[in-house]
C-alpha cells in the first residue's frame, strides 16, 4: 500500500466513527521523547519547552493495550524528534514483537544517520518519512534556530537512508513530504525536492499551508483552517479527522486530541493514560464533548477553535 493511501485512509472519517463514542483508532502516534534538536519558532516547543522522555514501562503497557484494542498502525513519534531517543530501535522492535503490522516514523532528518537508520530498519521499521520544508541556510537558521549544518545533514541523510535500505534489502518504505508554498518560496522548494529528494524516495507528496503548518506562519503566509490532510486529497476542517481516527500520546503519557500539540492550557489533553487505560481515554468524557462540538459544528470555547478560525 502506498503511503498516500494510508494517509487518506486515516484522514477520511468512516461513517461508524462519526459519533461521540467510537471504536479504537486504526493509527496512533506515540512520543518516545519530547526533545528535538531544532528550535523552530513556529513549534509549540518554542512556547512550552519540554525535553520529557517516555517511561519505558509505560510504553510497554500502552502499546499492548492499543494493540489488543485494535490499533494497527503505530507511529513512534509525535512532536519531538525520535532519532534523538536512544532506545528508538528497541521501541520499534518491541512494537513489531507485540504484533503491530505497520510501524512508521517521521523525522526532520538531521539526526537520522545511516547507523541509526540501519538499527531502526533491522528492528523492523516499515516506513521512514522525511519532512523537508526549508529552502536554504538562511531560512533554516532563522526558523529552526540551529546550526545550518543540520540542514545539509538532513538532506544528505535522505540519500544515505536509501542506500542503507537498498544495500541491506530491508523491507522499509522511504518517503518525503513538503509544505506547498506559492511564488518564489514554492519555486525554491521545488528545486530542493528535485535535487535532493525525488531520486531517493519511494513516494513524495505535498502538504497544504494549513493551521500550525509551521514554516507557513513563520514566513508570513496565511494558512488554511484546520488540518486538511495532503494537498491532493484535502479534507473538510470540521469535523476534523484528528479527533476521530488517530490517537496522539505525549511523552508524559497524555492522550491529546490533535497532532498540533496539547495547548498552553492543556485544553487538547483528553486523558491521562497513566491513570486510565487506552480505550477509557479514547472515549473519555472530555473526548466525547470535543467530538460532539465537531459533529455539531460548534467549536467555540474548545481547544480547536483557534485552529479553525485562524
Amino acid at each position: 500500500m502506498k503511503i498516500t493511501d494510508r494517509i487518506d485512509n486515516i484522514t477520511g472519517i468512516p461513517l461508524n466513527y462519526l459519533y461521540e463514542v467510537i471504536p479504537p483508532p486504526e493509527s496512533c502516534k506515540i512520543e518516545l521523547t519530547a526533545n528535538c534538536n531544532y528550535k523552530c519558532t513556529f513549534c509549540v516547543k518554542s512556547i512550552m519547552p519540554d525535553n520529557s522522555q517516555m517511561d519505558r514501562e509505560f510504553y510497554s503497557r500502552i502499546i499492548r493495550e492499543m494493540y489488543e484494542a485494535g490499533v494497527k498502525e503505530l507511529g513512534v513519534f509525535y512532536i519531538g524528534e525520535s532519532f534523538t531517543c536512544k532506545w528508538l530501535p528497541e521501541a520499534i522492535k518491541e512494537a513489531k514483537d507485540v504484533g503491530f503490522p505497520y510501524v512508521f516514523l517521521t523525522t526532520n532528518g538531521s539526526a537520522a544517520t545511516p547507523e541509526r537508520v540501519k538499527a531502526c530498519m533491522e528492528a523492523g521499521l516499515d516506513s521512514l518519512k522525511f519532512s523537508v520544508n526549508f529552502t536554504d541556510d538562511e531560512q533554516f537558521k532563522t526558523i529552526a534556530q540551529v546550526n545550518p549544518k543540520l540542514y545539509h545533514h538532513a538532506l544528505k541523510n535522505i540519500e544515505l537512508a536509501a542506500k542503507v535500505r537498498n544495500e541491506g534489502k530491508y523491507d522499509c518504505g522511504i518517503y518525503a513530504s513538503s509544505i506547498k508554498f506559492d511564488g518564489e518560496q514554492g519555486e525554491k522548494m521545488q528545486q530542493i525536492i528535485d535535487k535532493y529528494v525525488l531520486s531517493y524516495v519511494d513516494e513524495f507528496y505535498w502538504l497544504p499551508l494549513y493551521g500550525m503548518s509551521g514554516a507557513s506562519k513563520a514566513a508570513g503566509w496565511k494558512p488554511q483552517a484546520g488540518n486538511p490532510g495532503r494537498l491532493d486529497n484535502m479534507r473538510v476542517s470540521i469535523p476534523c479527522w484528528a479527533a476521530f481516527t488517530e490517537a496522539h500520546i505525549t511523552a508524559k503519557g497524555k492522550l491529546a486530541a490533535c497532532c498540533f500539540g496539547t495547548g498552553a492550557d492543556g485544553d487538547l489533553v483528553m486523558a491521562d493514560l497513566n491513570e486510565v487505560n487506552f480505550m477509557q481515554g479514547w472515549n473519555s468524557q472530555k473526548f466525547q464533548e470535543l467530538r460532539h462540538a465537531h459533529l455539531t459544528n460548534n467549536l467555540k470555547g474548545t481547544g480547536c477553535e483557534s485552529c479553525i478560525t485562524g
